[in-house]
Formats: structure tokens, C-alpha cells, sequence
């Protein structure tokens, strides 16, 4: 039984604002929905400030930085590694 999932939800500059909130809040309460226990967000720039709010601010938590693992616009960038558990999380068996 799988019991996690990766999100992603891509935002090109000059979005309405609140459409990303709401689609990854929607996102989320589907997961739960459909019983899983974990949703995992891999955000591809330490330096992507918004992108980490707005998962902070719906509950996700930092579990990880994956350090210079891209090469973009002329810099190394890091790898955001962010956990929210879904439902029960892992407070009981699958």
C-alpha cells in the first residue's frame, strides 16, 4: 500500500495571487481524502522564498536540504526537501 506522495504544484511569475495556495490546499485535502499518510514537497531553490512559505503555511516542514544538486541561471542551487503528514501521519499502521 503506498502511503505517500509527491506534489507539485508550478506557479510562472505574475500569477494571480492565491490560485497556488488553493490549488495546493486542494491538493492536500484530496490526499487525504483518499487515506494517504504523507505528501512530500521538493522545492528546486533553497532561495525560493514564496515556494517555502506557502508550504510552511499549510503545514509542511522542512525535512531536508540537498546542497548545489542543480545548476540554474548561472548559480548552484540547493534542493528543499519539505513533509506533511496526512490524516493519522505516522501515528498509526497503515
Amino acid at each position: 500500500m503506498d502511503t505517500q506522495l509527491q506534489g507539485r504544484v508550478a506557479m510562472v511569475s505574475g500569477a494571480s495571487k492565491g490560485i497556488g495556495r488553493a490549488i495546493l490546499a486542494a491538493l492536500v485535502q484530496r490526499c487525504e481524502a483518499l487515506n494517504y499518510r504523507q505528501l512530500i514537497a521538493v522545492i528546486g531553490d533553497s532561495a525560493n522564498a514564496p515556494s517555502i512559505g506557502l508550504h510552511a503555511s499549510l503545514g509542511f516542514v522542512r525535512a531536508g536540504t540537498l546542497r548545489s544538486t542543480g545548476y540554474k541561471f548561472g548559480r548552484w542551487v540547493d534542493t528543499v526537501l519539505m513533509q506533511r503528514p496526512l490524516g493519522a501521519g505516522d501515528g498509526t499502521p497503515p
